[in-house]
């Protein structure tokens, strides 16, 4: 057994002591009731309403938002007639054919779109990754030589896990995560842009150097803590280092939904005051979190969550940013002094990225 075999199998012994083979049952019925919400019959007939992205409870809202915990998909463009194709030649198995019908239909680089349907509708047959630089790179960490597009790295590196008698009775979501938990990839393995055009190599600059102000995202139930933490702002607005915006800026008579996307727009730093209520908020994770997360994947915003209370942080998307507390420790059940160090915690963070 070479040096390569035994670290991921000493790594795969490790991970099951506190982790099991099947997925969470919350996320096995979230991934069912994606599919009683959009079944595979009625698809050829959805709405472009009951389809578009940027439609609340759309099947592309589904797909980048409430099923994010199922795999990423950030800024999918909508091809309806392409994931109709795929999904019927999945039907038929017909596995070989995938890449070229997302490639002619989809777009080349439409790598979200292309692959995270597939993988809700069958997770027998897929894994949830559809990064195809990611796919290449676990391949490679168990001595693969990566073959194909998407869909083929995907199968390859599936049919070869199923092959392994180490790995009998994981779900594919759980061997997604064991994979990204123990061989995670260099920040620097991004799939391209899904987008129809390539952007040119210059576009990216400009839209982060405009991103200068502070997003504060809070449940109004909430308020008492954004105020002390408008204290700790202030206090640090030395030589205009930190503007920041809250919707209480918003002055009588001005669109809530036009100057709240004017100031994502120009965020660089969201903190994100997380409690039950803004879990809760239906306004909140519709109008503000779908655009600060597509601005933190799309452009590097940092996000910053800031556990006030107990609540289901970890069971959400937004479980893979570092909260500046640990959940176990909410806000909540802290004295003034301690809650003072954490927001000066994010105060440092906003002044020095580099070192937080």
């Amino acid at each position: 057994m070479d040096t390569q075999t035994k670290d991921w199998q000493m790594a795969l012994e490790i991970w099951l002591q506190q982790h099991p083979k099947t997925i969470p049952d919350y996320l096995r019925q979230l991934r069912e009731d994606f599919a009683q919400h959009f079944p595979i019959e009625s698809l050829k007939d959805i709405t472009l309403d009951r389809y578009a992205v940027g439609k609340p409870d759309s099947f592309c809202y589904w797909l980048e938002f409430k099923t994010g915990e199922l795999g990423s998909i950030s800024g999918g463009s909508a091809a309806k007639f392409g994931v109709l194709a795929q999904i019927d030649t999945t039907r038929t198995q017909q596995f070989d054919a995938l890449d070229k019908i997302g490639k002619e239909l989809l777009g080349p680089n439409r790598y979200s779109l292309r692959g995270k349907p597939l993988y809700l509708y069958f997770p027998e047959y897929f894994l949830p990754v559809s990064n195809p630089e990611h796919l290449k790179h676990f391949l490679s960490q168990f001595g693969k030589q990566p073959k194909g597009d998407l869909i083929a790295l995907n199968r390859q590196l599936l049919t070869f896990l199923q092959s392994r008698p180490q790995f009998d009775g994981f779900d594919t979501h759980q061997l997604m995560v064991f994979l990204y938990e123990n061989m995670p990839p260099k920040k620097g393995d991004l799939a391209p842009a899904e987008t129809q055009e390539p952007k040119q190599p210059d576009t990216v600059g400009p839209l982060i150097s405009n991103r200068t102000k502070v997003f504060i995202s809070y449940s109004h139930e909430n308020e008492e803590e954004m105020r002390r933490l408008l204290v700790h702002l202030r206090a640090a607005k030395q030589n205009n280092m930190v503007e920041w915006w809250v919707d209480s800026q918003i002055k009588p008579g001005e669109k809530w939904h036009e100057e709240i996307k004017k100031a994502i727009a120009s965020t660089r730093v969201a903190i994100l005051l997380i409690s039950v209520d803004y879990l809760a908020s239906e306004f909140i994770l519709e109008n503000e979190l779908p655009r600060l997360l597509t601005a933190s994947e799309e452009e590097g915003i940092t996000i910053l969550p800031v556990i006030l209370g107990p609540c289901g942080f970890k069971h959400t998307v937004l479980k893979h940013f570092q909260a500046v507390n640990d959940p176990s420790m909410p806000l909540s059940r802290m004295n003034k002094h301690e809650k003072d160090e954490v927001w000066n915690k994010v105060v440092e963070t906003i002044l020095n990225p580099d070192n937080s």
